[in-house]
């Protein structure tokens, strides 16, 4: 079974154009790979209340899937409507031509566990422990340490939770570990983004994954939408390749004060964007510390931002509930 694996697609409208691009990229990626299944791992929208344009583009791309392909969908937590863990997704819409998963689903036929996201990480270490052994996991959330090497501020699942070979999407930014238990040894992989979902993630390399014979091929990405920043002063040499026409660039220029603006006219691109490099940095600023208040909240302010609030609670409740806080200061 020949299984094309991506996730994090983040369909949006903004910029103009950028979901068109998106939906071309992942035709594309299909289209090249003719997979016999697809596993969609999580984040299909970039927002929990889709707009209908984002719905249709993401039915359009499911629909072209399901003409020869099995369609398989995690839900992801930007497809969740909240984070109260009770599987309601719009994804549901695409229930007659792809099997969305809205919790956890173990397919004793195809020996896979699929686990969607849960704000409540209980709920994955249970469902993590209690696969069965040779089964292949196929998730949405990340593990203590795939945000940073010192593992802290992110997540307080343990490399040790794994006991199966596992996927996973959440994470925009590939990993792979080994991880080894009483002579075991499995592979927890990140697979990331398949292209660029904003300008932080500039010069970050995106995959997506084929599954054939029990063995997983990682490809990189060589089209599609793209953040990119650069210095003013490194354009010139790179414009040839910003035009590339394989790929829907977004832009980035950084200029110093002094500096002028892109040659707009030379680039070819779909979106430029000018931001300015501080003026002085981090280490120049003021440590000035006022001795005393410069200005103070007092009980009329407070009123009267509570009567102006747009909130289901009574105001009376809102000035109690202050006054209790204030009293116990």
């Amino acid at each position: 079974m020949r299984t094309l694996l991506i996730t994090d697609l983040h369909f949006t409208e903004k910029p103009i154009g950028l979901m068109d691009a998106q939906k071309k990229c992942v035709k594309r990626i299909f289209d090249e790979e003719t997979p016999e299944e697809v596993i969609i791992m999580g984040d299909l929208m970039m927002h929990r209340k889709p707009s209908p344009s984002v719905l249709l583009a993401l039915s359009e791309v499911l629909q072209h899937f399901a003409e020869t392909a099995k369609v398989y969908i995690l839900r992801g937590n930007h497809d969740s409507e909240t984070k109260a863990d009770d599987g309601v997704t719009a994804l549901t819409l695409f229930s007659p031509y792809a099997k969305v998963i809205t919790q956890t689903w173990f397919d004793h036929k195809t020996k896979r566990v699929f686990i969607p996201h849960y704000e409540d990480e209980d709920t994955i270490k249970e469902a993590l422990a209690t696969a069965p052994k040779g089964y292949t996991v196929f998730g949405h959330f990340g593990y203590a340490g795939c945000l940073n090497s010192a593992g802290d501020a992110d997540f307080h699942i343990s490399l040790s939770n794994f006991r199966n070979d596992c996927f996973l999407g959440h994470i925009h930014k590939c990993r792979q570990e080994t991880v080894r238990s009483k002579g075991l040894q499995h592979t927890v992989t990140i697979l990331g983004t398949p292209y660029t979902t904003n300008f932080g993630e500039t010069k970050k390399l995106n995959y997506y994954a084929i599954l054939e014979d029990g063995k997983a091929e990682y490809k990189v990405l060589q089209h599609g939408p793209r953040h990119i920043m650069v210095d003013r002063g490194m354009l010139d040499p790179l414009i040839e390749e910003l035009n590339d026409p394989d790929y829907f660039t977004m832009l980035r220029v950084l200029l110093d004060s002094s500096e002028t603006e892109p040659p707009y006219d030379l680039l070819d691109v779909a979106y430029v964007d000018i931001k300015y490099k501080p003026v002085f940095d981090e280490d120049n600023l003021s440590n000035y510390q006022p001795s005393r208040d410069l200005f103070s909240l007092n009980d009329v302010i407070i009123e009267d931002y509570v009567s102006s609030a747009e909130t289901t609670l009574e105001k009376e409740q809102i000035m109690e509930g202050y006054m209790l806080l204030k009293n116990e200061d």
